[in-house]
């Protein structure tokens, strides 16, 4: 909603160095338009400070100061950029990647209370398979308990899921009992299967967790015995092979994502200050930020293309030097005028009213009268 309201706002705004004359039209021009409705918003603007005796006039008539434009060149506020959803670091790979999905995106920011933490990439999610990571990886990235019962698509039957995996391996329990009892070490989370024996060694030589495969049954007493050590069971439907290719998937990404040396934009940066910098950067994506240092969406140079001009309505003058800065990549829409026509060039036809009289609020008066609105009390003065 903020975005459309946003891209409908009309400038009305007069000359650099603006006398009453230029402050008073800018005012009441955009006062007169605002009674149209053709679903724009007509902004009473200024291009420089308002000197001592327009400020008296408005003081007098209670009008605020119009707001102030020293540029209209496109900014990052005049594109239609892509409100991608934030996520928190400890969700699992095998969830961001389906956020991407569901998003049809390639980068997912990462945020904590709409505070940027990080970006996440398809990349990164694609280097973390094919990388080849030590079996320490889970729990060294203190992935959490419910990632891998999500990942797992699993059942957690003993044990807190909030909980966070911080010490040990992982490993795959295919041998007799008599041989895991050399390689299981305390904290270690085991893959294991339907045998029992091999469920009462896990959890007697320490593990930390066992995952059942196959969507196996698990006894009352290994169920009392993993509690009274400690010991998570979750269990899968996937079978062992399926189960210890997927818990990878479970790694927070925080672990993964990027975090240092980001590069982020603001709302009011203009688009030919970043384009230069997106074409140094590899990145499809970037953040941004709004003034408070908030995540509100991701910008790409796809979205560039679809950049808009700012509107704008110029008053008390009709020539490039004395008119706001940027004002050859603006949209003109009108210009009302009381001066000699300069060397002002727009890209289509414009309205464009130039009277030889003494002030342009003159002529706008005039128009008032026209159109037969009441001019309200503090705009008539």
């Amino acid at each position: 909603m903020e975005e459309k309201e946003e891209m409908a706002k009309v400038f009305v705004v007069g000359h650099r160095n603006p006398d009453t004359d230029s402050i008073c039209s800018a005012i009441s021009y955009a006062n007169l338009k605002n009674t149209s409705d053709d679903g724009k918003k007509y902004v009473a603007c200024r291009a420089g400070r308002v000197n001592e005796e327009t400020k008296y006039v408005l003081d007098y008539f209670g009008i605020q100061e119009p707001e102030l434009v020293e540029d209209v060149r496109t900014q990052v506020r005049d594109i239609d950029f892509r409100r991608t959803p934030g996520v928190q670091r400890n969700i699992s790979l095998k969830t961001a990647w389906r956020i991407m999905k569901d998003e049809r995106v390639v980068t997912v920011p990462v945020v904590n209370r709409k505070r940027l933490e990080g970006v996440l990439t398809v990349s990164d999610i694609t280097d973390s398979f094919m990388e080849a990571y030590d079996s320490e990886i889970l729990s060294t990235a203190h992935t959490r308990y419910c990632n891998i019962v999500d990942t797992l698509e699993g059942t957690l039957l003993i044990g807190d899921e909030k909980a966070y995996y911080t010490k040990g391996k992982v490993l795959v329990a295919a041998a007799n009992p008599d041989l895991m009892e050399s390689y299981i070490s305390k904290h270690d989370l085991v893959i294991l299967g339907n045998r029992y024996e091999s469920q009462l060694c896990a959890i007697e030589m320490g593990a930390k967790c066992i995952v059942v495969c196959d969507g196996a049954m698990v006894s009352y007493t290994i169920s009392r015995l993993a509690e009274s050590h400690g010991c998570l069971i979750i269990k899968t439907p996937y079978d062992t092979f399926t189960a210890s290719r997927l818990i990878n998937q479970s790694i927070p990404i925080g672990y993964f994502m990027k975090s240092d040396h980001l590069v982020t934009f603001s709302r009011s940066d203009f688009i030919d200050d970043i384009r230069e910098t997106m074409a140094k950067k590899r990145y499809r994506d970037f953040p941004i930020l709004d003034w408070n240092g908030r995540y509100i969406g991701m910008i790409s140079r796809r979205s560039l293309l679809g950049a808009r001009k700012k509107k704008v309505i110029l008053v008390d003058h009709n020539e490039p030097a004395q008119a706001v800065d940027g004002i050859d990549e603006a949209q003109i829409l009108e210009i009302i005028d009381h001066h000699r026509i300069g060397s002002l060039e727009t890209l289509g036809p414009v309205y464009f009213r130039n009277q030889p009289l003494g002030c342009t609020a003159t002529i706008i008066y005039q128009m008032f009268k026209e159109y037969q609105i009441e001019l309200p009390k503090d705009i008539a003065g």
